[in-house]
């Protein structure tokens, strides 16, 4: 019942955002949300005490749901994929999901409340994980990721949106490719070089 409630208030801090205009435009109070809830203030406070309080429950919120949708679309958890199936999740997600204003301010408001990025690097730091890989391949797959966010929050904001996300996604998905390319054979390499040193 708890966490009926909760949630109750994360979508309605969430529905308040996204019936702004703009992103500048949003204001979130314990107030305005409680009467989006159909709940008192104190009601509301019992959830989350605070406007910070909810502020992090709600990017936590968010981000959590990111991550969920990258399990559902991988049938898997992060730690089961390689690095280059982690990318290619978050590339074909991010340019098929549908996301909105809300999205995007929830995201952006983290940029000023260090607080607020920790949810973000808990929930989907995981799924851009490359430790290990060579620093070629690295790049190639944060450009891939680059273009993914980009995309997401052109989406979001309807500011310059892709004509032909597909295309976008399939370029993403290319640079990935690449890099996986590049990873086997920097290991074949080093595999023959190893070979060849127990060989002499």
């Amino acid at each position: 019942m708890a966490h009926d409630g909760r949630m109750r208030i994360l979508e309605a801090a969430k529905a308040l955002a996204e019936s702004h205009d703009s992103v500048q435009g949003v204001t979130i109070s314990l107030e305005s949300v409680a009467q989006k809830a159909g709940l008192t203030k104190p009601g509301l406070m019992y959830h989350f005490p605070s406007k910070e309080a909810l502020m992090l429950g709600l990017v936590d919120h968010a981000a959590e749901e990111w991550a969920q949708r990258l399990r559902t679309h991988t049938g898997h958890a992060s730690e089961e994929l390689t690095s280059f199936e982690r990318h290619r999740a978050y590339v074909t997600v991010a340019t098929t999901a549908e996301v909105s204003r809300a999205d995007y301010w929830i995201f952006s408001d983290a940029l000023y409340h260090p607080k607020l990025s920790r949810a973000w690097s808990e929930h989907l730091g995981p799924w851009f994980e490359t430790t290990g890989l060579d620093e070629r391949a690295v790049s190639l797959l944060t450009a891939a990721r680059f273009c993914a966010d980009g995309a997401w929050m052109s989406e979001a904001t309807g500011v310059f949106p892709s004509d032909d996300l597909t295309a976008v996604c399939r370029h993403a998905l290319s640079l990935i490719d690449a890099a996986e390319q590049m990873s086997d054979g920097a290991a074949e390499e080093t595999s023959t070089d190893t070979e060849t040193e127990v060989t002499e």
